[in-house]
C-alpha cells in the first residue's frame, strides 16, 4: 500500500467517525454545544409549563416559533405519560425547536435517591424509545434543580456521578443538561468539579446549567461568575433567569439584572432560557412572559427577552439541522 493510499483511507475512516458521532445527537466541546452536524448551537429558548398546562403549553408553541425561540424546555414530571410527552417532542422538531426535556420532580430535594428516580424515568422503556427515537433532536436536562442551598458540591458532584453512569449505561448518549444546586443557583460546584464530570462521562457531554435569581441580584457578579465558567472551558447555560420585580419585593428577593444576563451570555456564546411562557401561580405571576389570558400577548418581561435588542427574536438562530434537513 502506497503512502499517498493510506493517508486516504486514514481521512476517510476518521470522517466515518466523526459524522457517526454527530448523527448521534448533541456533543459539546469546550464552552460550545454542538448540533448533530456538528454544527454549533446557542440555546435561545423559552421554559413552557407541558406538564401543569398541556392544552394551553400545547398550543402556544406555534406563537413561541413565531419569536424565533429555538428551544423548547419542556416542563415534565414523571407522571406524564410516554404518548404525551411524544406528542410535545414531535410538535417542537415540527416547527424547528430543539426539545430539552426536563423533570420537575426532585426541585429542591437534597436526597440522591430522588435524583436516581428521574433516571428510573428516562429509562422506562416506553420513556427510552421515544427519547432514542428523536435522538438526533434531543437534550435531556436530568432533574430541575435538584438540591437545595444546604447541599455541599462534593454531594452534588458524586450525586451526578451516579445519575450519569445510569443514563449512559442504559444507552443514552446526547447531551445530559445538569442544574446547579440551591435551587438551580450555585455556580460554585459546576466551577470546582464541571471539568471532572465531564471527564467521568464516557461520552465527555454534558452541558451545565445555573438559575439566575435572588442569588445573582450584583451584576459584576454575574459577569465575573459566567466569566470563570469560560475560562474554564465549561459548557454552560443560563437555564431559568428572572428580572429585577418590584425592586426585589417580591416572592423570590429577585432584582437580578437581566440585561446583564442576556449581554454576558451573548458576549460568551452561552445559551440562555428565561422563565417562563405563561401559567404562573399568583406569587410568581411576575415572570409570565406573555398574558395567561391568552397566552400569546407578551407583557413587559416578554417584551424584554423577546423583543429586546439582544433579545430572542433579533439573535436566536435556528439548529443547522433543520436547516440542513
Amino acid at each position: 500500500m502506497t503512502q499517498k493510499i493510506f493517508i486516504t483511507i486514514l481521512f476517510i475512516t476518521m470522517l466515518l467517525k466523526t459524522t457517526q458521532l454527530y448523527a448521534q445527537g448533541f456533543t459539546v466541546s469546550g464552552t460550545k454545544l454542538l448540533d448533530a452536524n456538528g454544527n454549533e448551537f446557542i440555546i435561545k429558548g423559552i421554559n413552557n409549563p407541558h406538564i401543569w398546562f398541556p392544552e394551553e403549553s400545547f398550543k402556544a408553541l406555534k406563537r413561541i416559533a413565531e419569536c424565533n425561540v429555538n428551544c423548547i424546555r419542556i416542563v415534565w414530571e414523571t407522571i406524564g405519560e410516554a404518548k404525551e410527552l411524544e406528542k410535545v417532542i414531535k410538535a417542537c422538531i415540527k416547527l424547528e425547536m430543539i426539545p430539552m426535556v426536563e423533570l420537575h420532580d426532585a426541585t429542591g430535594n437534597n436526597k440522591k435517591e430522588k435524583l436516581l428516580e428521574l433516571c428510573s424515568y428516562y429509562v422506562r422503556p416506553e420513556i427510552k424509545e421515544i427519547l432514542l427515537k428523536y435522538k438526533k433532536y434531543i437534550l435531556i436536562n436530568i432533574a430541575n434543580e435538584w438540591g437545595d442551598y444546604f447541599m455541599t458540591a462534593d454531594q452534588w458532584k458524586e450525586a451526578y456521578v451516579e445519575a450519569i453512569d445510569s443514563l449512559r449505561n442504559s444507552g443514552f448518549e446526547t447531551t445530559l443538561v445538569i442544574d446547579g444546586p440551591n435551587w438551580g443557583q450555585k455556580l460554585d460546584p459546576i466551577l470546582d468539579y464541571g471539568n471532572e464530570l465531564l471527564q467521568h462521562d464516557p461520552m465527555h457531554n454534558l452541558l451545565f446549567s445555573v438559575h439566575m435569581y435572588g442569588f445573582w441580584n450584583d451584576p459584576q457578579k454575574v459577569d465575573s461568575s459566567l466569566q470563570k465558567a469560560y475560562n474554564l472551558s465549561l459548557p454552560l447555560i443560563v437555564g431559568e433567569f428572572g428580572y429585577n420585580f418590584d425592586n426585589g419585593n417580591n416572592n423570590l428577593e429577585c432584582k437580578v439584572d437581566h440585561y446583564k444576563i442576556i449581554t454576558k451570555c451573548n458576549e460568551l456564546g452561552y445559551g440562555l432560557i428565561p422563565w417562563s411562557w405563561s401559567g404562573n401561580d399568583q406569587k410568581n405571576a411576575w415572570l409570565n412572559i406573555t398574558k395567561p389570558e391568552d397566552w400569546k400577548t407578551p407583557t413587559w418581561w416578554g417584551k424584554e427577552v423577546l423583543e429586546g435588542a439582544e433579545g430572542i427574536v433579533n439573535t436566536a438562530n435556528k439548529a443547522s439541522v433543520f436547516i440542513n434537513k
